[in-house]
């Protein structure tokens, strides 16, 4: 069996699950914009398995997920203020 890795993009999709759960069972949020979500959930799947078969070292697929969160991050936080 293979080692389990947690890597950053892991954490930020767990959290976004358990966000979109907890906003759904209070019923804050609709049913249309539960699709953006699982897009947003899948993007960031295919990404995480795009950082580990490009970067074998479990020290710099953490670097490199980081650097992607943070930039994503901020291109969204910049799409809001405009």
């Amino acid at each position: 069996m293979r080692q389990l890795r947690i890597t950053p993009l892991n954490i930020a999709s767990a959290l976004l699950m358990t966000w979109l759960l907890w906003q759904f069972v209070t019923d804050k949020v609709g049913t249309g914009i539960i699709g953006w979500f699982f897009l947003l959930l899948l993007i960031m799947v295919a990404a995480d398995q795009f950082f580990r078969l490009m970067l074998r070292n479990l020290k710099r697929v953490w670097l490199a997920e980081g650097v992607f969160l943070v930039f994503v991050v901020l291109v969204v936080w910049m799409l809001k203020l405009w």
